[in-house]
């Protein structure tokens, strides 16, 4: 299972690194083998959808994956579409999918997926949370907390917009007033000090959900935040079902995506043994 977030792919990001080669490039990083029994949730596919979704279609193939769904977003007040997709190789097979627009910020992205060899079928959900409303972000993954259900095989990943538990709080001063708002506790609750509102998060680590990172003792390790006038932290999660996170045997934050001003996300990626779900 990988996560990555594209650089808002309008603008220089693009220019640098045409479409879909990035995404190819992001791909080599965490799967030597284009036919495992791989997905990905890519964020941010800003225009993606023009001429049939054909940038999605020809990243899909330049890669060597089988198939992608996409996931049409709602529309910024700047007028940008931050779609989403899901890509998957030729080892998953798709029960259902489609997206939720009504409860989403963005957009949520969701497929029903059959793994090989396993006999249950995987609910992945590819989440974009919203960027400005903490509170608004409990309401959008309240609904999620019944994936948590052990006899589920659930993933939910994607870019919260939340500091992850476990992350150390960030020094919020070095971030300008006008943007803090999206990342606090209110100041009715929080007083003077800046400490950041982990709600959404709370919700799920409280229904049960497994966080890749802090399975793998890299809760500490940011994955965004990385522009200048930004602060970093760990928003961009994989999160597992009890049953599927007992399967969960290595996790990686990618960071050649900021390092070659790819994106202002590191890619981060969890790997299951599927053994452990037959």
């Amino acid at each position: 299972m990988r996560h990555w977030r594209l650089h808002r792919s309008s603008g220089s990001a693009q220019r640098r690194f045409p479409l879909p080669g990035h995404v190819r490039y992001v791909h080599s990083q965490v799967s030597a083998n284009a036919n495992d029994s791989s997905a990905g949730n890519l964020q941010e596919c800003n225009f993606w959808d023009l001429l049939g979704w054909r940038r999605l279609h020809r990243a899909v193939i330049d890669i060597g994956l089988a198939g992608g769904i996409p996931a049409y977003a709602n529309e910024t007040t700047s007028g940008h579409r931050f779609h989403s997709a899901i890509l998957l190789s030729d080892r998953v097979r798709v029960l259902a999918h489609g997206a939720d627009r009504d409860r989403f910020h963005h957009v949520m992205g969701w497929a029903q997926l059959m793994l090989p060899g396993v006999e249950k079928p995987l609910d992945l959900r590819n989440v974009h949370c919203d960027p400005f409303d903490p509170r608004n972000r409990t309401r959008e993954v309240g609904p999620l907390e019944v994936l948590a259900d052990p006899a589920r095989l659930s993933l939910v990943a994607g870019d919260t917009n939340g500091v992850g538990l476990g992350f150390p709080e960030p020094n919020w001063l070095k971030l300008p007033k006008h943007l803090r708002n999206g990342h606090l506790l209110p100041p009715s609750e929080r007083g003077e000090v800046l400490v950041a509102d982990r709600g959404a998060l709370e919700l799920l680590d409280a229904a049960g959900f497994a966080d890749a990172a802090v399975r793998a003792g890299q809760a500490h390790v940011p994955t965004g935040g990385f522009a200048d006038d930004d602060v970093p932290r760990r928003q961009d999660l994989i999160l597992a079902s009890p049953t599927v996170g007992t399967a969960l045997y290595d996790y990686t934050v990618h960071m050649e995506p900021i390092d070659d001003g790819m994106s202002d996300h590191a890619a981060v990626s969890a790997w299951l043994s599927l053994s452990a779900l037959r």
